[in-house]
């Protein structure tokens, strides 16, 4: 054996040693990090439990006060009470306790207690008197335990003209307010008496069978990942524990989870090790290549991605490109979620990928949903590339796409734009495939006067209508009321408009006649910036709110994050202003406008997502942003009192939006009808014609 020979061995050896012992301690490390990991997931389950605990006792709380002042709005109640008239006050309360144990079964009794606390009624109970002398002449709540039964009350007093005549209490059982944290938190509820005392000693209620069994064979393997906690207080009317919820949750799939990964990543590691040292042996040449080829796929589906096909186009040896898109793919995104996305991307890229085969093309996942076939083929002309198109618009909308635990098949079709023998093959495919989505035809190829179907002297009037309103100040905010629910204006959401004179006459244009035109042609930072200095410094020295939009690009703008910047500094309390991020064709980068939405939250202002419950705002990215507002989409609100999907879809939005402590915003609300309903769905502040049209309030009292 030569020199050269044992030095490779010997480099061999301790690069072995070396990268195991390594990977040992990662090994070791990781494991550790996993059982912290595991522990501060339950330390989040038991917080989201208090959190949704105290939510659920101050509606019930809510829910009670109102029928105890229902109840007590009688004057011969009241009488009766004075009187200490029993039969009287029986013949009156009974047929009310019945009508509201008939909408609430969880009601267990009403008592009404003279003023010095002797029972006059009660309906499931022994009529004891109350001792307690707090609750006599103040409002009092809390959990009481009789009978090995625990219910949770409110105490009113009762008052004829300023006089303290007694006090009425009702009782539910708290199994009423229990049962939604087992139904939407995946854990095991109950209420012991005393947590001090051994596991098979306490007196549990209103428990789990999980949880009993637990205490009875706490010792079992089958509750080794079984976490429980008992610290949470359960108080009476004096402010005096009563009992304690139990909190019980299964960690065995997080941490068989665990374990099964990390065994995996045990022996992946020790494959990778090996073919470390083999690439550490043979050189860095296959490194190199294998990091050249990741860089240019697509990890989702393993197709050619994005910088891959500029570096073909770079070549210009190609003159065929085919640009698709998979029709309203964020809407079936919004509804079944990310995971389900994800794998229609997949099945549709296999299915690409046969075709491009099957023709002798190139294959590409350029964004979200797009898809760019391309190819060499000279002797593939119009009517060639028409057939073509025709056979792959057939062949993925027959793809039959299996998704889901359930195996649920879905279908997709695609929009379709081709270029030929350009230079800028990919953007006039973009203009091809946009006119196709407008005339919604499977595809369109581009040519010369595709561009020219609107009229061209209206846009360039529109263009210069765009520069002369930023450069004579007419890019005016008009501004919308938003109130709470008692109408009261608290804020107001700034709406661009252009005014125009014409023949010394007024004329205003709204945004969807200039919008989408400054974009296309550049003039639209600087309509953007003139809309944020006109806005904010309108409101600066106001008491309201003020709420201005932001499209996601606008956030990777320096002009325009520089003016905004600036004008926040202005402001003493930042978070009087709040950022409405607003859809543009779906968000691209998630990951990147959240990175920027972070930075946002550090100048002080808040946060808004529009239109939630349609396009990119979805439920995944809500938990990500946690955002201060939602506001919901107005295709929601507008037939909300006769369309059934629309009032689930907005009772589950508040609800979700309740738990995560975001408040929500209703557009569209145009008469008392919608206003009063949407109050009982929880929404928190409401916009619409019916209290008030967008206002010009810097140049005029006008009213659009």
């Amino acid at each position: 054996m030569n020199i050269q020979s044992r030095i490779k061995i010997q480099t061999l050896v301790f690069s072995m040693f070396v990268l195991f012992v390594s990977w040992i301690i990662g090994y070791m490390t990781l494991t550790d990090e996993f059982e912290k990991s595991s522990n501060k997931h339950f330390e989040v389950v038991l917080d989201s439990a208090y959190n949704m605990l105290e939510s659920e006792i101050k509606q019930e709380q809510k829910s009670l006060k109102y029928k105890l002042d229902k109840m007590l709005n009688s004057d011969d109640l009241t009488k009766a009470i004075i009187k200490k008239d029993k039969n009287k006050v029986d013949l009156l309360l009974d047929k009310s306790y019945s009508k509201m144990v008939s909408l609430d079964r969880f009601i267990e009794n009403i008592i009404i207690y003279s003023k010095d606390g002797k029972p006059i009624y009660s309906k499931n109970e022994n009529k004891t008197s109350i001792k307690n002398s707090n609750i006599k002449k103040e409002f009092c709540s809390g959990f009481k335990i009789d009978n090995s039964m625990i219910t949770y009350r409110i105490a009113k007093p009762i008052f004829d003209k300023n006089k303290h005549i007694g006090f009425i209490e009702i009782a539910v059982s708290s199994q009423k307010i229990m049962r939604n944290l087992n139904l939407y938190l995946d854990i095991k509820t109950g209420i012991v008496i005393n947590n001090k005392l051994p596991a098979n000693k306490i007196e549990l209620l209103n428990a789990s069978d999980m949880l009993k069994y637990y205490f009875e064979s706490s010792e079992s393997e089958d509750f080794k990942f079984f976490k429980v906690n008992m610290q949470k207080r359960l108080l009476n009317y004096s402010n005096e524990t009563v009992a304690y919820l139990v909190v019980g949750y299964d960690m065995f799939d997080i941490v068989n989870k665990n374990q099964e990964f990390i065994h995996h990543l045990f022996w992946i590691g020790v494959i990778v090790v090996i073919l470390i040292i083999f690439i550490i042996y043979i050189g860095f040449n296959s490194l190199l290549k294998y990091t050249t080829i990741q860089e240019s796929t697509d990890k989702l589906t393993g197709l050619n991605n994005r910088d891959s096909l500029n570096n073909d186009l770079s070549k210009g040896e190609s003159n065929i490109l085919i640009l698709t898109n998979i029709k309203e793919f964020s809407l079936l995104n919004q509804y079944y979620g990310l995971e389900v996305a994800n794998e229609v991307l997949k099945q549709v890229a296999i299915g690409f990928k046969d075709f491009a085969m099957l023709h002798n093309m190139k294959i590409y996942r350029t964004s979200a949903d797009e898809y760019v076939l391309l190819s060499d083929d000279n002797r593939l002309g119009v009517v060639e590339c028409g057939d073509i198109l025709e056979e792959l618009n057939s062949k993925i909308s027959s793809m039959d796409i299996i998704v889901g635990k359930n195996n649920e098949t879905l279908k997709v079709e695609i929009y379709s734009g081709v270029s030929f023998n350009g230079k800028l093959l990919l953007e006039e495919a973009q203009v091809a495939l946009r006119e196709a989505k407008i005339k919604a035809l499977h595809y369109l190829a581009y040519t010369q006067n595709l561009d020219n179907k609107v009229d061209t002297k209206i846009i360039l009037d529109i263009k210069k209508t765009i520069k002369q309103a930023v450069e004579n100040k007419n890019v005016i905010p008009f501004f919308q009321p938003i109130t709470n629910e008692y109408g009261e204006f608290i804020k107001y959401e700034a709406l661009v408009r252009i005014i125009e004179y014409e023949d010394a006459e007024e004329k205003i244009l709204y945004p969807d006649q200039f919008l989408p035109i400054a974009i296309r042609s550049g003039l639209y930072v600087g309509l953007a910036k003139e809309m944020l200095f006109r806005s904010l410094t309108f409101f600066k020295d106001r008491d309201e709110k003020i709420s201005v939009n932001f499209l996601p690009n606008d956030f990777y703008n320096h002009e325009i994050m520089d003016r905004f910047i600036g004008l926040v500094q202005m402001y003493k309390k930042p978070e009087r202003i709040v950022i409405e991020i607003t859809e543009q064709e779906g968000v691209g980068d998630f990951d990147r406008l959240f990175k920027i939405v972070k930075k946002m939250r550090k100048l002080g202002v808040m946060i808004a997502i529009d239109d939630f419950g349609s396009g990119y705002a979805n439920y995944i990215h809500i938990l990500q942003l946690k955002p201060d507002y939602l506001k919901i989409d107005g295709s929601l609100i507008k037939n909300i009192l006769t369309d059934k999907d629309s009032q689930i879809l907005v009772k589950s939005i508040t609800r979700f939006a309740g738990y995560m402590k975001i408040k929500t915003i209703a557009e569209y609300v145009e008469n008392e009808e919608i206003f009063e309903l949407l109050k009982t769905y929880g929404v928190d502040e409401f916009q619409g014609y019916y209290f008030g049209r967008p206002l010009n309030l810097i140049s005029g009292p006008n009213i659009f």
